[in-house]
């Protein structure tokens, strides 16, 4: 890969990654539900804003239809435990009825560990405070390639803090006292690397 090929990667991604990496998880809805008292209304209309924002949020980052699938599956407890904290504005409520905008923050690592344990391919950052150093990675052959990469740091029992992918592009972070190790275990499996002013640029 050229310099100026590399130049244009990291402009381009550099422009994502400041969106990603300043994104908070968080999104507003307005609701309007009736049942047979106001307070199940209320009630009905806060579960139905947690799901509605949930894909909202995590849909940009996860498989869309596993996402989908696995909020309509889930319980309403268990999504409960996926929001950091929530706020409502334009509360209206009759004897059978309420309406509002119902915003919620979503906590990053339990969504997160949610998807992953639910086994739904995603790339929520977590918002871990452990020093970690960047990568630029170059998949020509797509998922094939990012599964050997991603099994590469599993079998070390590393977890890849995806920051932006598109295409066969995508920026990750590792925790930096991994780096030597991982540099190691690419060499052993035929990858390539060069560092750039300190991030890690990975080709295969």
């Amino acid at each position: 890969m050229c310099c100026k090929t590399f130049f244009g990667l990291m402009v381009a991604l550099f422009c994502m990654a400041d969106v990603a990496f300043g994104f908070e998880l968080s999104a507003t809805v307005p609701v309007n539900q009736t049942s047979e008292t106001a307070a199940k209304a209320k009630v009905n209309a806060t579960n139905l804003a947690r799901r509605q924002i949930l894909y909202n949020v995590l849909s940009p980052y996860a498989q869309k239809e596993e996402l989908n699938g696995l909020i309509h599956n889930s319980s309403s407890d268990e999504l409960m435990n996926l929001i950091a904290s929530s706020s409502v504005s334009n509360e209206q409520m009759s004897s059978n009825s309420y309406s509002a905008n119902i915003t919620m923050n979503v906590d990053n690592d339990a969504a997160k560990k949610w998807l992953d344990k639910n086994g739904v391919q995603n790339w929520v950052p977590l918002s871990s405070s452990e020093e970690k150093f960047t990568a630029f990675v170059v998949v020509p052959n797509g998922i094939p390639d990012w599964a050997e990469l991603k099994r590469i740091t599993r079998f070390d029992n590393i977890e890849i803090e995806t920051q932006v992918m598109t295409g066969n592009q995508i920026v990750i972070k590792l925790p930096l006292n991994y780096r030597s190790k991982f540099t190691a275990a690419l060499r052993s499996a035929g990858w390539r690397y060069t560092d750039n002013g300190g991030i890690l640029q990975v080709w295969k």
